[in-house]
C-alpha cells in the first residue's frame, strides 16, 4: 500500500477532519495503517467461529437426550454469537483504518480513532517540524514493508507516532520534502516582501514642503 500522490485539495472535500486548509494548500499524502496489522483480528475471530460451530456439530453426540427444540435453540444460539463475533470484527476492523495522517503542503493531521463514535485529531505545522524518522526492528516489517514513523517537534505534544505505517521510508523522505519546501517558500516569499517595502521606500517621491499663502 503506497501512499496517495499529490493532488489539489477541493474547497468541500471532508479528507482532512479539521477542515482548516489553506487556499492552495496541498495533499502530499494520505497515510493509512498497513492492513497487516489486522492479521490478530482475522485470526481471532476465525478461531472463534471454528470453536462455535465445532461445539454445535459435536453437541449431540455427547448429550444424546437432546429434543429437536434444543438443538434449534443451540443453533440459533450459535447463530446469535457468530453475529457478534462478526460484529466485534467489523467494529476493530473501522477502528483499525480510522488512524491516519494527512500531510499537505503545510501541516501534518493526525487522526486518532479509539472506538467507534471516538476519535481525536491533533495538527502541527511544518515549520515546527524538527526530525522526522522511520523504525523497522523485525524481518516481518521488513518483508512486508511496514513500520513505525515519527515525527518529532517543539511543544507540548513533542511527538507523533505513526505505527503500521506503509512504505515508512518513502513517507518520511515526503515529509521531509514537504518541510524544506515550506521554509523555503517562506524564505522567499519574506525576502520577496522585503525587497518591495524597500523598492518603495526608495522610489517614493519628496514632497515639497507647503507654506501658507501670505496675506
Amino acid at each position: 500500500m503506497e501512499p496517495n500522490t499529490q493532488q489539489p485539495i477541493q474547497p468541500n472535500v471532508a479528507n482532512n477532519p479539521l477542515h482548516v486548509m489553506s487556499p492552495g494548500e496541498q495533499i502530499i499524502c494520505n497515510i493509512k495503517r498497513h492492513p497487516i496489522g489486522l492479521i490478530g483480528v482475522y485470526a481471532m475471530c476465525g478461531i472463534l467461529l471454528l470453536v462455535l460451530f465445532t461445539v454445535v456439530g459435536i453437541l449431540p453426540h455427547f448429550v444424546t437426550n437432546l429434543t429437536t427444540t434444543d438443538k434449534m435453540y443451540a443453533f440459533v444460539g450459535a447463530i446469535g454469537l457468530a453475529a457478534l463475533i462478526l460484529l466485534f470484527a467489523w467494529v476493530a476492523i473501522i477502528v483499525y483504518n480510522g488512524n491516519r495522517w494527512i500531510v499537505t503542503s503545510d501541516s501534518i493531521t493526525q487522526i486518532q480513532q479509539t472506538g467507534l463514535f471516538q476519535k481525536q485529531t491533533s495538527q502541527l505545522s511544518l515549520e515546527n517540524l524538527e526530525d522526522v524518522t522511520f523504525e523497522q526492528k523485525s524481518l516481518i516489517q521488513s518483508l512486508f514493508n511496514f513500520g513505525t514513523l515519527k515525527v518529532e517537534t517543539a511543544g507540548e505534544h513533542s511527538k507523533f507516532q505513526f505505527p503500521f505505517c506503509p512504505s515508512p521510508q518513502k513517507c518520511a523522505v515526503e515529509i521531509i520534502q514537504a518541510h524544506e519546501k515550506y521554509m523555503s517558500d517562506n524564505i522567499n516569499v519574506n525576502q520577496q516582501l522585503n525587497t518591495n517595502t524597500s523598492v518603495q521606500a526608495e522610489v517614493a517621491p519628496n514632497t515639497p514642503p507647503q507654506f501658507p499663502p501670505q496675506a
